[in-house]
């Protein structure tokens, strides 16, 4: 399952993130949870709740199926020290 979720991640969601300054990373996977984690406007721009729950828990699921839990984690951007 793990070899699915990385190629559904990088030949499709990715490339499609990327088209709005966001990536998809995957971070763990198990029989019962798979964690990803999320940065740029996937994270936290205006549409970012329609992209998680619209586009990359869908696709997802697809591979998953629905008693497996997905975790959505957010990539907190931090600020450049000025110097």
């Amino acid at each position: 399952m793990r070899d699915a979720l990385q190629r559904l991640i990088d030949d499709v969601l990715n490339p499609l993130l990327e088209k709005d300054a966001s990536s998809i990373e995957l971070v763990a996977v198990d029989d019962h949870e798979v964690v990803v984690r999320v940065s740029g406007r996937a994270a936290f721009g205006v549409g970012a709740e329609y992209v998680r729950t619209g586009v990359i828990e869908p696709a997802l699921r697809k591979i998953v199926g629905e008693d497996c839990a997905i975790r959505i984690k957010k990539t907190v951007p931090t600020a450049k020290r000025r110097a």
